[in-house]
């Protein structure tokens, strides 16, 4: 009686489940065995990346005094002064337009002795006004960077 059961089990369980038949093709399928060398079956031991675990005690920020805060304060304060007159000066720049008539426009350079350099070149001028828009915004970033790791 005991086989009974257990073949009432089985089948059971294998109404459930579907058996398929090999083809013709799998039934004559020939077996490769690839014999490997010792050289192309060895593994390298793999390392395993160690995670420092957290320490349990809070690092706190020291505490900062009236006069640190007061110096960072003025320091911002300064650089902000630079940041918005070099963006005034950068937007004057970007507004400025060369006309098509090439006599319209002059660069005037003086230096500390009185020389006098002057050009009416669009050509020469939009050069120059392209090289003030690119030290003006570089300069600007720097400001910017300087700001951001005072506050």
């Amino acid at each position: 009686m005991k086989n009974d059961s257990t073949a009432r089990k089985v089948q059971k369980v294998i109404p459930m489940m579907t058996i398929a038949e090999p083809t013709a093709k799998e039934k004559t399928a020939k077996v490769i065995n690839i014999k490997s060398s010792e050289e192309d079956v060895k593994s390298e031991p793999i390392a395993e990346e160690v995670k420092p675990e957290p320490t349990a005690a809070i690092t706190e920020k020291p505490v900062k005094s009236i006069e640190d805060i007061k110096r960072k304060s003025e320091v911002l304060s300064r650089l902000a002064v630079k940041w918005d007159a070099l963006n005034e000066k950068r937007k004057r720049v970007e507004n400025f337009a060369i006309s098509h008539d090439g006599d319209t426009a002059a660069v005037r350079v003086f230096d500390a002795s009185g020389e006098v350099f002057e050009s009416n070149s669009p050509k020469t001028i939009g050069k120059l006004i392209e090289f003030w828009k690119e030290e003006f915004s570089d300069t600007l970033e720097k400001v910017e960077k300087e700001m951001r790791e005072i506050a």
